[in-house]
């Protein structure tokens, strides 16, 4: 796996789509030589370009690629959106195990977890299994997850919580939008783009989380102060979660335990069945 330590590394080409002016993705300045070197990538003068053709046959043929000079791990079999933007169009289709070196977006659906307690909220938190391939033994929301090709927002949210936190539909009917926030950054995997989906779930007390897909190792409930001095170690976690729980932090008043301020809910919702 390509790691990053290299200050060059940390340095990228926009990657551009032919006939579109934006660029959706970002690619490290060596993995783009690469690929130019290898008949996969494009120079159009200034311009680094996915050849024409199927783009979603391009991104596989790179995929394939980089896999097999140890680049990025095996393919995951989760199809993820190449999108024009955090909430543009749907240009093409990727594994997901190539989604962050060729800097494409994401949209990552994010579930705080919240039960009132006599102190006021307490905060749920999920530990990152210490053999996961991403973020390791790092603290994370209760629930996060991206939204695959073709997936709705809900059914996302659906999805990942019963697969992290053994959530059922009925007791998602809670599920409260908080917030969107775009955010863009570097880490060992490559340039990451995401558009964070925020939302805030009231989760009765007694509710004990049991992860179903092997990517939790445990789940605690904090009390608001507690999670705001973890907080000042981002390295403790996952940074988009990082930024959520910020935000979280931000909204929640621990003079008012009233969480039905912190957004519309979600299910009931006009529209909510179309959303993308």
């Amino acid at each position: 796996m390509n790691q990053m330590t290299d200050p060059a590394l940390a340095a990228f080409r926009p990657l551009h789509f032919d006939g579109l002016q934006d660029p959706p993705g970002a690619v490290p300045v060596p993995v783009a030589g690469a690929l130019c070197a290898r008949g996969l990538l494009r120079e159009a003068g200034l311009r680094l370009e996915l050849a024409p053709g199927d783009p979603t046959a391009r991104l596989e043929e790179i995929r394939d690629d980089l896999y097999s000079h140890g680049l990025i791990e095996p393919p995951r079999a989760e199809v993820m959106p190449v999108t024009r933007g955090p909430e543009g169009a749907e240009l093409a289709r990727i594994d997901r195990s190539a989604l962050r070196i060729m800097g494409f977006w994401a949209q990552k659906v994010h579930i705080n977890g919240l039960t009132l307690a006599e102190g006021g909220p307490m905060v749920w938190l999920s530990l990152r299994s210490h053999e996961a391939a991403a973020n390791p033994g790092r603290w994370d929301t209760l629930v996060a997850g991206g939204r695959a090709a073709g997936q709705s927002v809900i059914d996302c949210a659906l999805q990942e919580g019963w697969q992290e936190a053994g959530l059922r539909p009925e007791e998602m009917r809670g599920l409260r939008a908080a917030g969107r926030m775009s955010v863009q950054y570097v880490s060992a995997r490559g340039f990451h783009q995401e558009l964070l989906l925020i939302h805030h779930l009231d989760l009765p007390p007694g509710f004990q989380p049991q992860c179903h897909d092997g990517e939790i190792e445990q789940s605690e409930a904090v009390p608001l102060g507690f999670l705001r001095a973890m907080l000042a170690d981002p390295g403790h976690f996952k940074f988009s979660s990082w930024l959520v729980l910020q935000d979280l932090v931000a909204r929640l008043d621990p003079d008012d335990p009233d969480t039905d301020a912190l957004g519309p809910r979600v299910f009931g919702s006009p529209g909510v069945g179309a959303e993308a």
